[in-house]
């Protein structure tokens, strides 16, 4: 049997251009990305700088121009649809910017689904769904559909979804985005238990205090990687984004 990866993901000279205009979109200029197994990235930067366009890239949801992305030692970019959505199922959680929960059906049902999918035990399923409910504040709304939910409830939802099958990878763009403060402290405190657990987390997002959890801060611009920063060697995040952030809504 293999052991894991050395590398969670690897990105190489990722480039993704988006046709329409003369000359089409660069959203990606040549990304180079290696997160190790256990590491939580933060991704930061205005929005329209490629930051999204990167997580759905890693995440198997598009496909680079040019460039090699590898997630979990397979190579995404050769993979089929079909392959990559497999991929995803077993082995990356993602948490939606606006969380592409299944309207019609229960919160219970949406968080239980993809355990079942990939041959989870309805029992196993419900006890791990009524934890993940429980220590994100929601464990008597199992029973409500989306719609009867606010925004942050939606996105806890999303989260605990993401998380259902103890993914090698969790990929999250703007996780507190939609939250109050106090929610947002919840799902922060969550991805920071994850972390301590061994969970691999790459997170876009422009809130400084959940930059402020990651081991490293990648500060993009224009398509590019302009600077690594690391919280926990003392890096100062607001003077070092100071100009590159600006207080534009979510996206990117």
């Amino acid at each position: 049997m293999s052991g894991p990866p050395e590398a969670m993901v690897v990105c190489r000279g990722v480039t993704k251009r988006y046709e329409g205009a003369e000359d089409g979109t660069l959203a990606l200029a040549g990304v180079d990305l290696t997160v190790a197994p256990g590491e939580l990235v933060a991704i930061m930067g205005p929005s329209g700088c490629g930051k999204s366009t990167l997580l759905h890239l890693i995440g198997g949801l598009d496909t680079p121009t040019a460039g090699e992305v590898e997630v979990t030692g397979q190579r995404m970019d050769r993979l089929s649809e079909a392959r990559r959505a497999v991929l995803r199922r077993r082995s990356v959680g993602y948490v939606f910017q606006f969380f592409n929960l299944v309207a019609n059906l229960t919160v219970a049902d949406n968080i239980e689904l993809p355990m079942l999918l990939v041959g989870a035990a309805p029992a196993e399923a419900r006890e791990r769904r009524a934890a993940l409910l429980e220590r994100l504040g929601l464990g008597d709304q199992h029973r409500k559909v989306p719609s009867q939910l606010s925004g942050g409830q939606q996105q806890r939802v999303a989260l605990a979804r993401a998380l259902a099958n103890h993914p090698p990878l969790l990929l999250a763009d703007e996780p507190t985005g939609n939250l109050d403060t106090a929610s947002a402290r919840d799902v922060l405190a969550l991805l920071r238990d994850e972390h301590a657990g061994g969970q691999t987390i790459v997170l876009v997002t422009h809130d400084e205090r959940v930059a402020a959890a990651a081991d490293r801060v990648l500060a993009m611009e224009d398509g590019r990687i302009e600077r690594e920063l690391r919280p926990a060697a003392g890096d100062d995040l607001g003077r070092a984004l100071a100009g590159l952030l600006t207080p534009a809504p979510p996206g990117g």
